[in-house]
């Protein structure tokens, strides 16, 4: 089965592209409304919600007024990690259903719809990220007309989001939603048709020769490090929180002294990558990129890092030689800079040392 992620900010068409690819016969889940269900009465995370914010979040009716709730814990970090941890697990379990369902049929995939699978950090949990996008004036105009919203409240929701132009660093696949829908929908089923036929490519965890394993994990382990077992896909907030705890900033935007060195990032990364999804360069791709945003400061110390990642990855998986010329496109590809001479020989070191190990 393949999991697949599907985002894109406010007003992008990411819901209609949702529709397009359950036409296309995906398994698509909503997890905005999944949400909704786990809080309304009977929900749950109903009681456990009530019981947290108390009377004050209650409509008349004893349903959870959203919006009041809302305006809880949007200006309030606390009351927000405390909001996600209360439904957070509960809609998890919704999408661990679902997916149980589809594990054994040949060629499932599995599309996960919600609005800030970056921001969140967990992205990583899917095999393959898809973004919705269209140019900023375009989303205010769509949500002016949707929700009735003057051009400064429109703008100040942007705002609140990341743009898209960042978001789309992240995907394996974006589609355009700025032309008509058949455009659209054009691009939507070439993406699905991508899809499919990755679903039918069998992929296991690679297994390391113990020398491998002891070059990719430190020793002692890194505090940061602590229990990612890769399986279920890394989780870049808990890790921030790990390295910069109370630090308030987007997993993507590090604190302006990272603790970790490219290498190490680059170590680590390959090493989940490994165990989820054995060969496969695009998401070993995704994966070192994200680490390296989430643990490097500057453009080439993310690139430095995102290469490493990959040689080590090509390494552990017996390709020859590296960084390939594949591996050099993926960087340019996913940190959009050119790797430089030191962080070219940097991977190809660190590759040679790790065949040594094998």
């Amino acid at each position: 089965m393949l999991r697949v992620g599907l985002t894109g900010g406010i007003a992008s068409g990411k819901t209609h592209v949702a529709r397009r690819l359950a036409q296309a016969g995906f398994q698509c889940l909503d997890l905005d409304q999944v949400a909704h269900a786990v809080m309304a009465r009977g929900g749950s995370a109903y009681a456990d919600v009530v019981e947290a914010f108390g009377p004050r979040v209650l409509a008349t009716d004893g349903s959870i007024d959203r919006k009041a709730l809302g305006g809880i814990v949007f200006p309030d970090p606390a009351a927000r990690e405390l909001l996600n941890r209360l439904v957070h697990p509960r809609i998890r379990e919704e999408e661990d259903r679902i997916e149980a369902g589809l594990r054994e049929e040949p060629g499932a995939v599995l599309v996960v719809e919600a609005a800030l699978l970056v921001e969140s950090g967990i992205h990583l949990r899917f095999d393959r990220l898809v973004v919705a996008f269209c140019p900023p004036e375009e989303q205010t105009r769509r949500l002016q007309a949707r929700d009735g919203l003057d051009a400064v409240s429109a703008a100040a929701r942007l705002r609140a989001q990341m743009p898209p132009s960042e978001k789309r660093r992240f995907a394996h696949a974006s589609i355009d939603t700025t032309g008509s829908l058949a455009e659209t929908d054009a691009r939507a089923d070439e993406v699905a048709q991508a899809l499919r036929a990755l679903a039918t490519v069998a992929t296991r965890p690679r297994a390391l020769s113990p020398g491998m394993l002891s070059q990719l994990t430190p020793t002692p382990p890194e505090p940061w490090q602590a229990g990612e077992e890769g399986v279920g896909g890394l989780d870049l907030v808990r890790l921030q929180e790990r390295l910069y705890p109370g630090s308030g900033a987007p997993w993507y935007a590090p604190p302006e002294s990272p603790r970790v060195s490219p290498d190490a990032a680059a170590r680590f990364g390959a090493l989940q990558a490994l165990r989820r999804r054995g060969d496969d360069r695009d998401y070993a791709a995704a994966v070192a990129y994200s680490l390296a945003r989430l643990t490097q400061r500057d453009a080439e110390a993310i690139a430095h890092a995102t290469l490493i990642g990959l040689a080590l990855h090509e390494a552990a998986c017996g390709h020859p030689g590296g960084p390939s010329p594949a591996a050099l496109d993926f960087c340019r590809r996913w940190a959009d800079q050119e790797p430089s001479l030191g962080g070219v020989e940097a991977a190809r070191t660190a590759a040679a040392k790790l065949r040594s190990t094998g």
